[in-house]
């Protein structure tokens, strides 16, 4: 009997295939016409959960947000059919749109989550990244492993780690091989382009960890790039698959595992990697919020510049009180820790584009 790594190799992805192929609750999508409910209650799912985070209490908003985090992945992993990742979302939106004018309910199909998702950050921010997003939450919750060790070499400035700079080697190892073992048994396609960002991922982990000063906020431009490259694919019929497809999807893809294995472990290095530098929706939501009625007003008369709200960013959007809106996920974090209130959330229906 062969007991080596390959036998392992196999009983695992055995596993996830079958758990991946009953993942959802429902088992199948249904369209309206056929007398399903399921996407609808998606809808009013993402548009309740977009809304909720004004209504809690500052004191427990933090422990609130999480509970909607775990209500998204729910949402969007074992109920929601029409949202196949980030790349899917943006393909599916294509093409529902091209279906406008001849098959009307399959457009609204296709095209109601990523719809809602736009129209709530038009009106509320980008609360879906910082609220709702399983991919952000995945790496939020997986970053608190190593989060005071990040906090630390923050606030020194990110300076050069040895630590961090060998993590980013291992990660890079741990692609390679992981890439040796699945290229002995599939070949891959271009719908296998989580690989290819992946690869891009590494190497933004090595640049950020060697030097992140220099590196930080010139990848961050990469989200639009990501977005143009996903798009020209739905144009193309292309069909590309995101980090944690797997989940969204009834298939074991491996890899969709691969490249979610590689976010998990470069959000230890550098917090919300994926959102900071790859993330093609994270572009689309920023901006679509660029005059979002909801937004975080900062009061210089109360500020005493403690930077508190610094440090409690995830994303570095915060720099001594002032909230720079296209990094921005309004988790609400910098208003619920600002010891003297300088930082509020208002509605202004008549606030300018920024």
């Amino acid at each position: 009997m062969n007991t080596g790594p390959s036998s392992a190799f196999d009983r695992l992805e055995t596993f996830l295939s079958d758990a991946t192929g009953n993942i959802k609750i429902v088992e199948r999508a249904l369209l309206g016409m056929e007398g399903s409910y399921v996407e609808l209650l998606t809808i009013l799912a993402l548009g309740l959960l977009a809304i909720l985070p004004i209504l809690f209490p500052p004191r427990h908003r933090q422990r609130w947000r999480m509970f909607n985090q775990i209500l998204g992945v729910i949402v969007f992993i074992f109920v929601v059919f029409t949202c196949l990742g980030v790349f899917g979302m943006i393909r599916n939106f294509h093409r529902g749109l091209t279906e406008i004018g001849r098959e009307n309910i399959v457009a609204l199909y296709y095209c109601s989550v990523p719809a809602v998702i736009l129209t709530t950050s038009m009106l509320f921010g980008p609360a879906f990244c910082g609220w709702i997003c399983p991919t952000g939450a995945l790496q939020e919750w997986i970053g608190t492993l190593t989060a005071r060790w990040n906090l630390r070499r923050k606030e020194q400035g990110w300076p050069f780690s040895r630590l961090a700079f060998a993590g980013a080697l291992v990660l890079m190892a741990v692609f390679i091989l992981w890439m040796i073992r699945l290229s002995v048994t599939r070949l891959f396609f271009i719908e296998d382009a989580s690989i290819y960002w992946s690869e891009v991922l590494v190497l933004i982990t090595l640049l950020v960890t060697w030097n992140t000063a220099r590196w930080d906020r010139p990848l961050r431009r990469l989200r639009w790039v990501s977005f143009g490259l996903v798009t020209a694919a739905s144009f193309l019929s292309l069909r590309v698959t995101s980090p944690v497809h797997l989940g969204f999807a009834k298939v074991y893809d491996p890899a969709s595992l691969l490249s979610t294995g590689m976010v998990i472990l470069a959000a230890l290095l550098i917090p919300h990697v994926w959102c900071r530098y790859l993330c093609p929706w994270r572009a689309a939501i920023a901006w679509a919020g660029r005059c979002s009625v909801r937004t975080i007003v900062h009061d210089p008369s109360r500020c005493v510049s403690c930077g508190a709200c610094d440090r409690v960013c995830g994303v570095e959007s915060v720099h001594n009180g002032h909230i720079e809106p296209a990094e921005c996920h309004f988790c609400m974090k910098c208003v619920d820790r600002c010891p003297q209130n300088a930082l509020t959330v208002v509605d202004d229906w008549n606030r300018p584009c920024g």
